[in-house]
C-alpha cells in the first residue's frame, strides 16, 4: 500500500511529541495503581488486580478514543492534509498507517494498566480460591470456609488462566476504541467535533446496551463490554462466589472484535478516500 510506512512513521513521531500521549500513559498507570491500592476486599490478588485493571482500562479506552478521533481531523483542522496528500501517500495508506500507530499505542496503554495493577495485587497472592459450600441459599455466596480443609474449586492455574484471558480481551477493546475514533475522525473536519462525536457514540454502546435494546449476547459482541464482563467475572471468582460461572466468548464475540478492530479502520480508510476532505 503506497505510503503506509511513511504515514505510520509520521504518526509515531506525532505521538512521541504530543503531550497527550504521556498524559494518557501516566493517567492510565495512576488510575490502575490508585484504585488497586484502595480496593477494600483483599482476600487474594485476583480481586485487587481486577479492580486496578478495570480502572486503568476505562481510562485507556477513553484516551485511545480521543487521540484517535484527533488523528485525521486535526490535520484537516490545521490544513496540513493539503500538503500531505499530494505526496506519494494514498488516502487509504494514510489512514491505515494512523491505525497501525494507534495499535502500538494501545499495547503501551495496556502495559500501563497491567503493570501497576499487578504490582499492587502481587502482595496478596495469586493462589487457589476456595468457593463457598455452606450456608443457606441467601448467604451462601458470601460464606467463607476458614477451617474446613477441602479441595479448591478454583485452582491457582485456572484462576491465572482466567486472569490472562480477561487481560488479553482488553486489547481488542482498545483497538475497537481506536478504530471508532479513527472512523469518526475521517468523517469530520473539526478535531473537537470528532472527539465529541466519538465519545457520544461510544458511551451508550458501553454503558447502556440494554437501554438500546441489545440482548446480553449481542452486547458481549461489543469488545469493550465483553472485556468488562470477563473482568467482572474474574472478581466474582476471586470473591469465592459459589455461583460464579466463567462466561463464554464464542463466534459472536470474536466476530464483533474482528469487525471493530479491522472493519472500523478499513471503513475509515474507504470513506477518507471517497470524501473530498481537502476542502
Amino acid at each position: 500500500m503506497r505510503g503506509f510506512g511513511a504515514s505510520f512513521r509520521a504518526r509515531i513521531d506525532d505521538l512521541a511529541r504530543h503531550p497527550l500521549t504521556y498524559i494518557s500513559l501516566i493517567a492510565v498507570a495512576g488510575a490502575a495503581w490508585v484504585v488497586a491500592r484502595e480496593e477494600s476486599i483483599r482476600d487474594n490478588g485476583y480481586i485487587v488486580y481486577e479492580a486496578g485493571l478495570q480502572a486503568g482500562a476505562r481510562a485507556a479506552a477513553f484516551f485511545l478514543l480521543a487521540i484517535s478521533a484527533l488523528a485525521v481531523a486535526s490535520h484537516r483542522t490545521r490544513g496540513t492534509v493539503r500538503w500531505l496528500l499530494p505526496r506519494p501517500v494514498s488516502r487509504a495508506a494514510f489512514v491505515i498507517g494512523q491505525a497501525a500507530a494507534h495499535a502500538l499505542l494501545a499495547l503501551l496503554l495496556l502495559a500501563a494498566a497491567v503493570l501497576p495493577a499487578w504490582a499492587a495485587a502481587a502482595p496478596f497472592g495469586f493462589g487457589d480460591v476456595v468457593t463457598a459450600v455452606e450456608g443457606d441459599e441467601d448467604d451462601a455466596a458470601f460464606h467463607y470456609i476458614e477451617e474446613e480443609a477441602i479441595e479448591p474449586e478454583f485452582t491457582a492455574a485456572a484462576m491465572r488462566g482466567r486472569a490472562v484471558q480477561a487481560t488479553l480481551l482488553l486489547l481488542p477493546a482498545f483497538l475497537a476504541a481506536a478504530g471508532l475514533g479513527l472512523f469518526v475522525s475521517s468523517l469530520l473536519a473539526s478535531a473537537a467535533g470528532a472527539v465529541i462525536l466519538a465519545v457520544a457514540i461510544a458511551l451508550p454502546l458501553v454503558y447502556l446496551p440494554e437501554v438500546l435494546g441489545l440482548s446480553a449476547d449481542t452486547a458481549r459482541a461489543l469488545p469493550f463490554r465483553a472485556a468488562m464482563d470477563f473482568l467482572d467475572q474474574l472478581r466474582e471468582f476471586g470473591r469465592h462466589f459459589n455461583t460464579a460461572e466463567w462466561p463464554g466468548y464464542g463466534a459472536t464475540g470474536w466476530g464483533g472484535a474482528l469487525a471493530a478492530c479491522i472493519g472500523l479502520p478499513a471503513l475509515a480508510a474507504l470513506l477518507f478516500g471517497l470524501l473530498d476532505i481537502t476542502e
